[in-house]
């Protein structure tokens, strides 16, 4: 049996191109004064694409979009403690994840996360998405002083839900931090593609909508 299913959080649970994207709106509609010369469909394009999912921190995003427009009448940093402070409060979750989790909870299944990222700004985010408190383990890379694909970090997960790999899932869109990093310490692997990483041959299954992965569970447990 399938004991646990453990995920990985932004682009998996978490639709985070589409909640940068209401973040940054919000963003630009705050600073009237500031970004009055700034049209906000090209703030929120610039914020995103500088952002490259996750590649750039914030206070050199917001550097480059302040020099690019010559604004000096605000400071980088307080644009980065905006977005620490509320970014959680416009994250959406993909569609069918309450849905998912009462059907995995329902299959018997423990459910976790592991997420890279900042602590506790990644807790506040999952915490967003209206199911924290329905997972038995949630670790936030900064906080266990480790990140994906690190093998120990899936291994401590395992532990605190006090499941084996061979019992065990990961679910999540990055090739080598979720998938090859699940992979090496024995586990099963279910594949959600993004438009960073459209495609992984190496998964085991692969889910491009939530309502389907308690179906693909049930069908790893059937191929025993």
């Amino acid at each position: 049996m399938i004991h646990a299913v453990i995920f990985d959080m932004d682009e998996t649970l978490l639709d985070r191109q589409s909640s940068l994207r209401a973040f940054a709106a919000a963003q630009h509609r705050a600073h009237p004064d500031a970004f009055s010369e700034v049209p906000v469909a090209h703030f929120v394009e610039r914020f995103l694409a500088l952002d490259n999912n996750g590649a750039l921190w914030k206070a050199e995003v917001y550097q480059q979009i302040l020099d690019e427009n010559r604004i000096t009448s605000l400071e980088p940093q307080t644009l980065v403690d905006e977005y620490i402070a509320d970014f959680h409060r416009h994250c959406h979750p993909f569609a069918g994840l309450p849905e998912m989790v009462d059907e995995l909870l329902a299959d018997g299944r423990q459910l976790g996360l592991i997420t890279n990222g900042r602590y506790p700004f990644q807790w506040h985010n999952f915490q967003s998405l209206g199911v924290a408190d329905r997972f038995g383990a949630v670790l936030v890379s900064e906080h266990e002083g480790m990140r994906k694909p690190n093998p120990e970090i899936f291994r401590r997960a395992l532990s605190r839900l006090d499941v084996t790999a061979e019992t065990a899932v990961f679910v999540g869109d990055n090739p080598e931090a979720d998938m090859r990093g699940a992979q090496s310490v024995g586990m099963r692997t279910i594949y959600r593609p993004s438009p960073f990483w459209p495609e992984c041959a190496f998964a085991d299954a692969v889910c491009t909508d939530l309502r389907q992965l308690p179906g693909l569970v049930r069908g790893f447990e059937a191929s025993r």
